[in-house]
């Protein structure tokens, strides 16, 4: 079985075309934005949102030796998503990438928090196109992540069916702590 990340870009490449714009909500260390920026081309544009400069700094490390060129990297919460697309690209989101938790390799304790995280969401659901796609990587076995879990599956379960459709696929492990990614497709 593939790994839940692979299945995410799996799902994405699918409906993205380059040209397009995507954002990476939770940059981390990079490897989502640079999957985004390579099927973007150079006619397309990736946001990359992290509130830690340091998942900053690794993304765009990551990137100088990708030698692309059409993404923008933004320190600050991803729960202000709304506002930090600039007006000309709100149009045009095809994908919205979310890998919640905390930064590999960062501060364990600098996690994604439940309320921030729904709102930016809730901007994600108003900002992608039709056809366009959101996912959603959580991690209910950390520390506030069965919470933040929780919750993002209860907004999910809130859209109208005719909106949106919405998939969940588990890890290989059926544990209740085992990682889980959630799609969610806009209809119209």
């Amino acid at each position: 079985m593939m790994r839940l990340t692979d299945q995410a870009h799996a799902l994405i490449a699918q409906v993205f075309q380059p040209g397009e714009t995507a954002v990476d909500a939770t940059a981390g260390n990079g490897h989502d934005t640079r999957f985004l920026c390579r099927l973007a081309g150079q006619s397309g544009k990736v946001f990359a949102i992290d509130i830690q400069q340091q998942a900053l700094d690794q993304t765009a490390a990551m990137l100088q030796n990708c030698e692309y060129y059409n993404f923008e990297l933004i320190c600050d919460d991803h729960r202000l998503l709304a506002g930090l697309i600039p007006p000309e690209h709100r149009d045009r989101i095809r994908t919205v990438m979310f890998n919640l938790g905390y930064l590999p390799g960062g501060d364990h304790s600098k996690i994604t928090q439940e309320t921030s995280t729904l709102s930016a969401i809730e901007a994600a659901l108003a900002l992608i196109r039709p056809g366009g796609i959101i996912t959603i990587l959580a991690y209910p076995g950390h520390s506030g992540g069965a919470a933040e879990t929780s919750a993002v599956a209860a907004l999910l379960d809130q859209l109208d069916n005719t909106q949106f459709k919405t998939q969940l696929i588990h890890s290989q492990s059926e544990s209740t702590k085992a990682p889980r990614l959630f799609a969610v497709t806009r209809l119209k």
